[in-house]
């Protein structure tokens, strides 16, 4: 039953990691201009931007979108070391 939990949620991680991470590369791609893709990867990591910017209000947007890559990272690793240690 837990590594089923550990995986449902490396899964959500792991899509919230690549929708930041589309999010980041299709700015830098278009310089920020709207496309169908890009308001898309916008509406779905708006939340993480919010979040974000309450801790770093004088950053834009993208950048506090990317500050979770990292977080995104830390935290699957993370359930890999608990998930290899239960095993």
């Amino acid at each position: 039953m837990i590594r089923e939990l550990v995986e449902l949620v490396n899964w959500i991680l792991a899509v919230a990691m690549w929708l930041a991470i589309g999010r980041v590369a299709l700015d830098v791609l278009t310089r920020g201009y709207p496309t169908v893709i890009g308001r898309l990867f916008r509406f779905l990591t708006v939340p993480l931007d919010r979040v974000g910017e309450r801790f770093f209000p004088r950053l834009t947007p993208v950048a506090r979108v990317a500050l979770w890559i990292p977080v995104f990272v830390g935290l699957r690793l993370a359930l890999f070391v608990v998930l290899v240690s239960t095993s």
